[in-house]
């Protein structure tokens, strides 16, 4: 689905809850990246901190459409997928046989 809840309005909401602080940086996955994207102001980031007891006060921090909002660091990874595909374009070299 892209998102952890979805309301009868149809907002789309990607929760995501520390016992602490709040760090510097979240990380969505593929799916909820693509939902983000494509749903604009109708998904909200929903940040709960301090939910552990002693460590201060819970605070719940909404935020729509939070990949226009925030800086986005794309992954530094790229996955090649169909890399033992032999119909892709390339070329082979292949050692001889040590067999004597």
């Amino acid at each position: 689905m892209g998102a952890d809840a979805y309301d009868s309005t149809g907002r789309f909401y990607e929760i995501e809850a520390h016992g602490g602080a709040v760090p510097g940086e979240l990380t969505l996955t593929r799916p909820e990246f693509v939902r983000a994207w494509s749903e604009g102001e109708n998904y909200t980031l929903v940040i709960a901190s301090h939910l552990e007891k002693g460590v201060g006060k819970p605070t719940l921090r909404l935020v729509n459409d939070p990949v226009h909002r925030f800086e986005v660091e794309p992954p530094t990874d790229v996955l090649l997928k169909g890399v033992r595909d032999g119909a892709v374009e390339s070329t082979v070299y292949e050692w001889p046989s040590s067999d004597r």
